[in-house]
């Protein structure tokens, strides 16, 4: 299974995929004691088809607790070389928050928004999916963010 989430008006479809979910899934803060995670996004674009298709970290270099999660991006930049190489480009972050409907943090939203900026890119937005404690995708929050606006994506119902 995946889930989509239909991009503003532009016609593009983000596609999150199965194996996707599991990681998220299996870094989702279910018992109180378990640390934020996070890591990176990867996919193609292809049209009005952007396809989420790898979803790495956490990394046991990277720093977390309860209630943050502050990557190793020097590990960060290497994954996207190497992930490049394979035909895979960077979409953007994603990380887990101990609540049952996620929403993005005053922090969340300006660090997206600082990588944006500082990164070398031709993408219109970075992605950042946050991950809950609910089934998904209703414990999933799903954005787009540039460097001064982001918006929030809401998953296409099934017929």
């Amino acid at each position: 299974m995946s889930i989509r989430y239909p991009i503003g008006e532009s016609r593009q479809v983000l596609t999150l995929e199965q194996n996707v979910l599991d990681h998220f899934a299996k870094w989702r803060q279910s018992d109180p004691k378990m640390p934020e995670a996070g890591g990176q996004l990867f996919g193609v674009v292809e049209g009005q088809s952007v396809k989420l298709m790898r979803a790495t970290g956490p990394r046991s270099s990277d720093r977390r607790g309860r209630f943050f999660f502050i990557a190793d991006r020097f590990a960060e930049r290497r994954e996207i070389s190497t992930l490049h190489k394979s035909g895979l480009h960077y979409l953007g972050d994603w990380h887990t928050h101990p609540e049952a409907f996620p929403a993005p943090s005053g922090t969340d939203i300006s660090s997206i928004a600082d990588l944006f900026v500082r990164s070398k890119h031709d993408l219109n937005a970075f992605l950042m999916v946050i991950v809950g404690t609910a089934d998904f995708p209703n414990g999933l929050h799903v954005s787009l963010h540039e460097a001064n606006a982001w918006s929030a994506l809401n998953a296409q119902r099934e017929p």
